[in-house]
């Protein structure tokens, strides 16, 4: 049976450039410089830390 994918992926060159970087970093782990700004990021919108 064929697969009927709901939401077709898309990585545009922004994503890109970003996954090759973490690669070419070796930050492929869950943690990592666009982790620790996103958690600050999000920390300041809810007001917390």
């Amino acid at each position: 049976m064929p697969r009927i994918y709901l939401s077709s992926p898309h990585i545009g060159p922004d994503e890109h450039a970003l996954v090759a970087e973490a690669f070419a970093t070796n930050w492929v782990a869950p943690l990592g410089p666009h982790v620790d700004a996103f958690e600050r990021e999000l920390a300041s919108y809810v007001g917390v830390g």
